[in-house]
């Protein structure tokens, strides 16, 4: 089979002229946002082009203060709920052994995974606030 190759020559050049023009309009297209930009700057036209354009600027739902606050309530209602009513009993006394509240006590616990040691309830009870001492004149 021979293959005549100044036909093919001569359709490959075709196809070529006929691809010019759909490059032409990619280039144009592709700059003509800027171009238009440029256009209405030079006119004094301000276009804000951002991020949040559509946007309402509402606080997000997970940044609402009642909701965090009703999480944290949540969430400390189940931490320092006792499992059941003999350990909690147990945990209270323990707490009075060692000079805590049920509260520090459950807190120790909850923050080391471990219950609270005669040094752990020393260090806690040195770390409470000092109240101050109330002179009278």
């Amino acid at each position: 089979m021979a293959v005549n190759f100044a036909v093919s020559a001569s359709r490959a050049l075709a196809r070529t002229h006929r691809r010019e023009p759909r490059v032409e309009l990619k280039q144009a297209a592709s700059g003509w946002r800027e171009r238009r930009q440029n256009d209405l700057k030079e006119m004094g036209v301000v276009i804000p082009l951002s991020d949040w354009l559509g946007h309402n600027n509402g606080p997000d739902i997970l940044e609402n203060t009642l909701f965090k606050e009703w999480r944290w309530t949540q969430a400390r209602k189940a931490a320092f709920a006792p499992p059941d009513p003999e350990t909690g009993a147990r945990w209270a006394r323990k707490a009075e052994e060692l000079g805590l509240s049920y509260e520090e006590y459950r807190l120790e616990l909850l923050e080391r995974g471990r219950h609270p040691t005669d040094e752990d309830a020393r260090r806690i009870r040195d770390a409470r606030p000092k109240t101050a001492a109330v002179t009278r004149v």
